[in-house]
């Protein structure tokens, strides 16, 4: 295998295979705490469901300069040979595929549940040294736990993709997001936390002091104005209330250094303020009235159009009841692995990192996510661990400057893929590929419709909540907490995902459109620039002003 190796990038001469920089899930340099417990745990977890399913690759992550890479590596085969093993998958899988929706709101989610609760409840301040770590080493295996129902739920993506296949053979529609379409509409707990922030942006139209204080006021100064009214302080308690619930979010995954809205309620004050520009209504219940009202439009035309083959009604019939779980199982799944599932493991790390930083050990407690967890008895005992922190932190910074390569190795040769891989590339989308030009962009058609409106650049959730309405949301990424920004940009563009990532499922929740996949939106677009975006086609086009 061909590894390049530069001077800005050195790579390490053993990776084999083909690697891709995950952007979605780690798009900056991750702390050395984030990369040996939140990546080991995806690794490990991930691929311990493969094996469970026998699947022929392990999907592990690995830390390049800082970044983080995912790949498919081949697992051992023994004595099976690739189609023996592949075959073996395929008899394990078929029986739970009918059933995934049920396995996760009936096993899964409830065994994670109770771990979640405890994690949530638990006063570290009053553990003991020993009691602390010894915590810390049982949620770091529920951690994995989640990741490993995680591995599970990914297999979900072959009931979608194969509803959109047999959509597009049978039914051969316009427009090549149909078939997502039917499977838009249901309740989930993201569309609770955004129904959450709607009543509370709605709270704050009711009041023309809370208006002018929320619209005039930087997120980072509102707590303290806020706490100085009687309507602010009702306001502020209304805030805490919604925050203890869904506050467990933060704009990456696999970063534990990243405080949460909980810890920082900017986020949300953020996500309030961008609500309030939108008319009462088109909050998320209507739009979910409206998202489902189109879904069975859609499931009805389908079926009416099928009616004289029952063969095949029958196999579209089996098909989207395998697919229609997609949606709330990629959203919840979100909500209680992703998000609070890992933003639970900082309460821990926090108190761990006050006590480094109080024996002097650590200049202050946030440089605990500077240490890898070995290094926490000897902190504890009373080591000082301020210089290689230092030395880690001027790492990190120097990595921040370098744009990590998309790939690393060689890509793997074309060739039948199976259902799964199939299905993962509609949800993270194909091995990058340059089809731009100086003015067009082209990526994966996600959500149907043309809009123009001027660029509003985002790399992170603080830079989209200045998203004015009419304008085109230009990102890396979407993860939930971006959901809110949907409501004002009239479209969305994307460097990463496919037809089935985040960023296109809650483009067509919203009706506006969108375009993922770009690979390189956030770098050749700028804020100001008027953009063409056709969600049908893909296409994203600069316009030369005047």
């Amino acid at each position: 295998m061909t590894v390049p190796t530069t001077v800005d990038f050195p790579v390490p001469t053993d990776l084999e295979g083909f690697w891709q920089f995950d952007r979605v899930h780690c798009p900056r340099p991750l702390t050395p705490l984030s990369q040996e417990v939140l990546l080991g745990a995806l690794s490990d977890g991930i691929t311990a469901a493969m094996a469970e399913f026998a699947y022929p690759f392990a999907i592990p992550m690995r830390v390049v300069n800082s970044y983080g890479y995912i790949a498919f590596v081949p697992f051992a085969l023994g004595d099976e040979t690739f189609d023996e093993r592949m075959a073996r998958h395929q008899k394990r899988l078929a029986p739970v595929l009918p059933h995934i929706g049920e396995l996760w709101e009936t096993e899964w989610l409830p065994a994670m549940l109770p771990g979640l609760e405890r994690a949530r409840g638990l006063d570290y301040g009053a553990l003991t040294d020993d009691e602390l770590l010894t915590t810390f080493a049982e949620l770091r295996r529920d951690l994995v736990a989640r990741w490993h129902t995680h591995g599970r739920i990914v297999f979900s993506y072959i009931c979608a993709s194969e509803l959109d296949d047999f959509y597009q053979e049978h039914l051969a529609p316009n427009d090549p997001t149909e078939p997502f379409l039917l499977l838009h509409g249901f309740p989930t707990r993201s569309f609770d936390a955004q129904v959450g922030l709607w009543r509370l942006s709605r709270m704050v139209r009711a009041s023309r002091a809370l208006t002018r204080l929320v619209t005039d006021t930087a997120p980072g100064e509102l707590p303290a104005r806020l706490a100085t009214t009687s309507e602010g302080r009702t306001f502020l308690a209304a805030i805490a209330t919604y925050l203890d619930e869904f506050g467990w979010r933060r704009d990456g995954v696999l970063e534990l250094s990243e405080p949460t809205w909980r810890d920082d309620p900017r986020g949300a004050l953020g996500a309030i303020r961008g609500y309030l520009a939108v008319d009462d209504d088109s909050g998320p219940e209507e739009r979910l009235r409206a998202a489902a009202s189109l879904r069975e439009q859609l499931h009805a035309r389908a079926h009416a159009r099928l009616a004289p083959y029952p063969e095949l009604t029958a196999r579209f019939d089996e098909l989207y009841a395998r697919a229609r779980p997609y949606t709330v199982i990629d959203e919840d799944h979100n909500f209680y692995i992703d998000q609070m599932g890992n933003a639970v493991m900082r309460l821990s790390v926090l108190e761990i990192g006050r006590r480094l930083a109080a024996r002097g050990a650590l200049a202050a407690p946030q440089d605990v996510f500077m240490l890898f967890t070995d290094e926490f008895p000897h902190g504890l005992g009373g080591g000082d661990l301020r210089v290689r922190v230092a030395e880690r932190q001027a790492q990190l910074a120097h990595w921040a400057t370098i744009a990590p390569p998309l790939t690393l190795g060689d890509p793997p040769e074309d060739g039948p893929l199976d259902p799964f891989l199939a299905a993962c590339m509609k949800v993270d989308g194909t091995p990058p590929v340059a089809t731009s030009t100086a003015t067009l962009l082209r990526g994966t058609p996600a959500s149907p419709g043309v809009a123009r409106g001027r660029a509003r650049v985002a790399h992170s959730l603080e830079e989209a909540w200045a998203v004015e309405p009419g304008e085109v949301l230009v990102c890396e990424m979407t993860l939930p907490p971006w959901t809110p920004v949907f409501s004002v940009a009239c479209a969305v563009v994307a460097d990463t995902g496919g037809i089935l990532s985040h960023c296109a499922i809650v483009a067509r929740e919203y009706g506006i459109p969108c375009v993922v996949g770009t690979v390189t939106g956030t770098s050749v677009i700028t804020s100001g620039q008027a953009l063409i975006v056709d969600g049908g086609i893909g296409t994203v086009r600069i316009e030369t002003l005047a």
